[in-house]
């Protein structure tokens, strides 16, 4: 049958139907047309399901009975035993509802203790017309309510961190202060985001992807200042403001009384609903994760690439020497003028070298640039240091830029870790269009891995360091 002719057979609607195969009470076959089809075992399933239900069954004691771990017979029982308590509750109300009929009794006058003193109710505790059924349901799920907010915090760092580094050029150092600052600026952030969020759009992207809603006692989005208060108490009581360690206890807290399934601070105005528990929100949530990691990582490359790009002029060139020294080293300490010389701004002594290299530009009719060389010439040092860090400044300043590359397939070329091997050796290494050649020449040096001492006994006028290190754009 089609779900249209079930539809007809068997007096259920479409939802029904749809709703008991999510539920997995059965698998139907798909058709030439990708159309359910749906086999006779089917129809007879949805019959005892339909059965079933109008009896009063609960949906997990059917799916119990259908895979065998509970009998029929013991399932029909133990709703007998429910149908009888509910008759008894019905009765009792009904006696209720007759007294204060023959009492006339009016609201405004309606003396309510003396009916629930006095009459005697057949069930303990609330029984069938419990209270329960008027408050708001209490969505727990704490480790789908974490992770939402886990990947709302994650898009405002992944964010902020592509600003900074892009746009602000600020190429943050890895140590625990910095962590801290960048920290509660996602936590700023979120209590300016998330109550706009939660107002006007009524999710966070966390929540959109596990299908957590965030409503008022009326099932109405927030409005924002209820949605400020909820985010702020969520900072302090659900966050422990931030604070290393102790965030850590309100976590163990907030998740005891999530699964405990009592109500949390920033719910005593609102409450969370839940659409579904499909797994495929669980796999959605990896999804984003993986996208906001991945556009981290393409954040961090491209902000290693050169400001300009293609046939470069001197000034150009200069300028992309400029940004990359301050982004890299985030320091102001020398810069390079319109020469391709570089001019200290703090009184630096070199103790081994000369420092950096300056850099010598070759330019065609057009005043592009064509080549950059980097030389460096030392007589009696005893010991000199490699200028690996000013090489691949100068690759990244220029062949990076000349070349067809974007942050990954750049990282990809190898060109800087080969430069970082080449050491003091002689090397030629092709970087698209640009091709890369080092060249020395030591006297009375032995090779320590990025240093040369002098050798024992070796006079200080016999040693001697060159080293012409040269881009050349091919035609």
């Amino acid at each position: 049958m089609t779900i249209k002719e079930l539809e007809t057979s068997l007096g259920m609607t479409r939802a029904n139907i749809r709703f008991y195969e999510q539920e997995g009470f059965l698998t139907p076959e798909r058709g030439a047309n990708n159309y359910r089809i749906y086999s006779e075992e089917d129809v007879e399933t949805l019959r005892k399901i339909k059965l079933l239900r109008q009896l009063g069954l609960p949906l997990d004691t059917i799916k119990q009975v259908q895979s065998g771990e509970l009998g029929l017979d013991t399932a029909l029982a133990r709703q007998q035993r429910t149908l009888e308590e509910q008759r008894a509750e019905l009765a009792w109300a009904d006696r209720v509802c007759a007294s204060m009929r023959s009492d006339r009794v009016e609201y405004a006058t309606l003396d309510a203790q003396k009916y629930l003193d006095t009459l005697d109710r057949p069930a303990e505790g609330e029984g069938y017309f419990s209270l329960r059924k008027d408050s708001t349901p209490m969505v727990a799920y704490p480790w789908r309510r974490f992770f939402a907010r886990w990947l709302d915090l994650f898009l405002y760092g992944t964010l902020w961190s592509a600003f900074g580094l892009l746009v602000m050029r600020f190429n943050p150092p890895d140590n625990l202060f910095i962590n801290l600052l960048s920290m509660y600026r996602d936590y700023v952030t979120m209590l300016v985001v998330e109550p706009f969020l939660l107002s006007t759009w009524g999710y966070t992207p966390g929540k959109w992807i596990f299908g957590l809603q965030v409503r008022d006692p009326y099932g109405k989005k927030l409005g924002w200042t209820a949605a400020m208060s909820r985010t702020w108490l969520v900072f302090a009581k659900g966050e422990g403001y931030g604070i290393p360690f102790y965030n850590l206890y309100r976590y163990y807290k907030s998740y005891r009384a999530c699964a405990d399934c009592e109500t949390l601070p920033w719910e005593e105005e609102c409450g969370y609903a839940i659409k579904d528990t499909r797994a495929r929100r669980c796999w959605g949530f990896v999804g984003a994760a993986a996208v906001l990691f991945a556009l981290l990582l393409l954040s961090i490359a491209q902000a290693q690439m050169p400001r300009h790009r293609g046939m470069l002029t001197a000034e150009q060139y200069v300028a992309n020497v400029n940004d990359l020294y301050h982004y890299i080293t985030q320091s102001s300490d020398q810069v390079m003028d319109e020469n391709g010389h570089w001019e200290e701004r703090t009184n630096t002594i070199q103790l081994f070298g000369n420092g950096s290299p300056d850099h010598q530009l070759t330019l065609n009719e057009e005043g592009k640039v064509t080549a950059v060389t980097l030389t460096e010439e030392v007589k009696g040092q005893q010991v000199i240091s490699d200028t690996t860090f000013s090489k691949q400044l100068a690759a990244l300043s220029f062949a990076a830029a000349v070349g067809n590359y974007n942050g990954i397939s750049w990282l990809r070329s190898g060109v800087l870790a080969d430069i970082s091997e080449g050491g003091f050796e002689d090397y030629t290494i092709q970087a698209g269009d640009v091709t890369i050649t080092q060249t020395v020449l030591r006297e009375g040096y032995q090779d320590a891995g990025g240093w040369l001492f002098a050798g024992d006994s070796v006079p200080e006028e016999q040693l001697y360091y060159r080293m012409e290190f040269t881009m050349t754009l091919q035609d």
